[in-house]
């Protein structure tokens, strides 16, 4: 009897270990590849239609931080504050502080291929550009549609969370 209650623990330990190791493993490639891509998020998955053709929902996209200037059509990737998720948006148009000088502070224009107008109103309140440190990386590369997945599993958990409001609003559950 004893001998099994020994074999269930190891049982029960071994695929806690195992489970553990997965994970650490799975954050430790991520850091790498953070560290290799310099940026902290090196993919990125698109969720809306604003850059319709170049990419699409669902679209998987590969993100790098490794040079300084930004030129038009380059794909910057910003996350602005107050703001839940990034923005991918091709650049528009580059200015600097001073003309004369471009080693100064750049002013970058963006808009979202499908878009109608530039993206001045998603910037900020009083600020008509985006600075090159508000960029967390840029586009390197996409992988078409296999980001539906977790689009899909996101989608289903947000179907379950409103079902469930639905039914303890109406008394069918606690």
């Amino acid at each position: 009897m004893c001998a099994s209650k020994n074999t269930v623990m190891r049982t029960a330990l071994n695929g806690i270990l195992t489970t553990a190791q997965v994970v650490a493993t799975c954050f430790m490639a991520w850091k790498a590849l953070s560290l290799w891509a310099g940026t902290p998020y090196p993919v990125m998955i698109v969720t809306t239609e604003s850059m319709v053709p170049a990419f699409a929902p669902g679209d998987i996209l590969l993100i790098s931080n490794h040079h300084q200037n930004v030129h038009i059509g380059d794909l910057p990737v910003c996350w602005l504050p107050d703001r839940a998720f990034p923005m991918v948006h091709r650049v528009l148009r580059v200015s600097y502080e001073e003309q004369s000088n471009p080693d100064l502070t750049q002013l970058i224009l963006t808009k979202g291929d499908n878009n109608l107008i530039d993206d001045t109103l998603l910037y900020p309140d009083g600020q008509d550009y985006l600075l090159r440190s508000q960029i967390i990386g840029f586009v390197r590369g996409y992988i078409p549609f296999v980001g539906w997945f977790v689009i899909v599993l996101q989608d289903f958990t947000r179907l379950r969370e409103v079902t469930a409001t639905l039914c303890r609003a109406i008394g069918l559950t606690h």
